[in-house]
């Protein structure tokens, strides 16, 4: 059970506060259930590696789906949607089918405003998983992972076996001190996120 970690670096040029042009370092990284991984003490076994191909649709999450639970999003409701709206795109031009209930995949992410470090569940946050949602991320399959200010990080479970099978962050998305919360920045982010996606849901 284990991940591969990939990871890039991507620079981009962000415009602050008194017009003067600086560039602003976001780093993005990607995890796969079953992939090859250089962590010392960790056995490569792509056989346990998910058929992506199975996957065909998506749900959200039950907090991603509570418009009174906005903890996750610095408490901001139009970010909160802002966000979804920007994975929901990613999915769609992937060909995945959206179902409000009884997705192949289901999908939850959030933001930190502040560095963290996630090795279990509990980093997460609680209410981040339903109670009917047993979804845990445990650091025997991904080691640590560690973000800077201003991340966002996107998780995928197969609903069936309850599983995670791909996570993708990006982390450095800020404005001086300040979650950059601007939407072109946002869905620029995402979109760096999912470029490390290498599945489509409309294929045989």
């Amino acid at each position: 059970m284990n991940f591969k970690h990939l990871i890039l670096a991507l620079g981009t040029t962000l415009l602050m506060a008194g017009c003067n042009e600086t560039k602003q370092a976001v780093t993005v990284g990607a995890d796969e259930r079953g992939g090859a991984t250089n962590i010392p003490g960790y056995v490569n076994n792509a056989t346990d590696g998910p058929d992506f191909s199975k996957y065909k649709s998506y749900s959200w999450a039950s907090q991603l789906q509570d418009e009174q639970q906005n903890t996750y999003f610095l408490n901001d409701l139009i970010f909160k949607t802002m966000l979804r709206d920007a994975v929901s795109n990613e999915m769609a031009s992937r060909g995945y089918n959206y179902m409000p209930t009884g997705g192949d995949l289901i999908l939850n992410f959030r933001v930190f405003e502040e560095p963290v470090t996630l090795k279990t569940m509990d980093n997460m946050g609680t209410g981040y998983w339903g109670t009917t949602e047993s979804y845990a991320y445990d650091v025997n399959r991904f080691g640590e992972v560690q973000l800077d200010k201003g991340s966002i990080i996107v998780q995928m479970i197969d609903r069936q076996k309850g599983q995670e099978v791909w996570q993708g962050y990006a982390s450095g998305l800020t404005d001086g001190n300040v979650f950059n919360k601007k939407k072109d920045k946002v869905y620029s982010a995402v979109g760096a996120i999912f470029q490390k996606y290498e599945y489509r849901g409309d294929k045989l």
